[in-house]
């Protein structure tokens, strides 16, 4: 078995512009944002993204010019109201946007992961989200001549995910107390012609064998791991560690306008030449603040 250990600049490195891009997480919680802001500060361009529920990852990437459509069911920064980089860039056509519900979008994942060619479902019948995105259709029930909609699979060229830990092989584990609710990043994760998954840990062979039943993503489904301690930060990691309010109120600020965002971007990722210049600008006395478990 070979490593598949890489650097995160070597994974974002796999990312060309105009490749469709899938990123895990939702909301506030477990999002890579490591991964977003390389992917910034490599400058990629012309992205199409494609989310579950998403936030400041799809944010960020949008207010630097990352992205030139955006796939997801909803895009903002939790309480403190919808992302403002995205609704800009709405308002103003720059990016076209694909619309969803929490379902369907959870579908074109599953559909994906399952080796499916679409999943159908009678969630948006009746509304006018079809018409927003090609990959929506409408199809009659060989069963009960009923229609249906039918949700397209997604098949990502380059999928991201943060889960906890992993092996040098590249065997995915999410923590015992949270993998049952992350099914998402886990169909994310299979969907994708790459995956880029980061972690928390990387952790030996025995660790990994010792709780089998905590793989969500086996090395066949992954293309390459990189350890990322604070991968999600300013999200949450599950119990880990919990947000960081006080820097999410700070960006939201930031990106009121383009100019306070081009001072943000020049400050936190260009600045900076990789995720541990950002740990150590954010510094150890706000990291443990926010920690609430270190390990296994």
């Amino acid at each position: 078995m070979t490593s598949k250990v890489a650097t995160l600049s070597e994974a974002i490195g796999l990312i060309k512009d105009g490749d469709s891009v899938a990123l895990g997480g939702h909301t506030l919680r477990r999002h890579p944002m490591a991964a977003a802001a390389e992917i910034v500060r490599q400058r990629k361009r012309d992205l199409h993204l494609i989310g579950w529920n998403s936030g400041i990852d799809f944010d960020l990437l949008v207010g630097a010019g990352c992205a030139r459509i955006a796939e997801t069911s909803y895009v903002g920064i939790s309480g403190f109201g919808l992302a403002r980089n995205f609704r800009r860039a709405a308002e103003a056509g720059s990016i076209e946007i694909r619309e969803h519900s929490e379902i369907s979008a959870l579908d074109m994942f599953r559909a994906g992961a399952s080796g499916m060619a679409f999943i159908a479902s009678s969630v948006l019948m009746g509304t006018d989200v079809p018409a927003t995105n090609p990959r929506i259709a409408t199809v009659i029930s060989p069963f009960d001549g009923k229609p249906y909609t039918a949700v397209q699979a997604a098949h990502p060229d380059v999928a991201i995910i943060h889960a906890h830990s992993a092996d040098r092989h590249g065997n995915v584990q999410l923590d015992a107390l949270h993998w049952p609710d992350n099914d998402a990043d886990v169909f994310v994760g299979w969907a994708g012609k790459t995956t880029i998954v980061t972690v928390e840990q990387l952790v030996s062979d025995e660790a990994i064998r010792e709780h089998p039943d905590f793989t969500i993503l086996p090395r066949d489904a992954v293309t390459c791991v990189v350890e990322a301690p604070y991968g999600a930060y300013p999200c949450c990691c599950d119990d880990r560690y919990t947000y960081d309010l006080d820097f999410v109120g700070d960006y939201y600020a930031a990106s009121a306008d383009p100019a306070g965002f081009a001072r943000y971007l020049d400050e936190w990722v260009f600045g900076l030449a990789d995720h541990d210049a950002f740990l150590q600008k954010v510094g150890v006395d706000r990291l443990l603040a926010i920690t609430t478990k270190g390990a296994l």
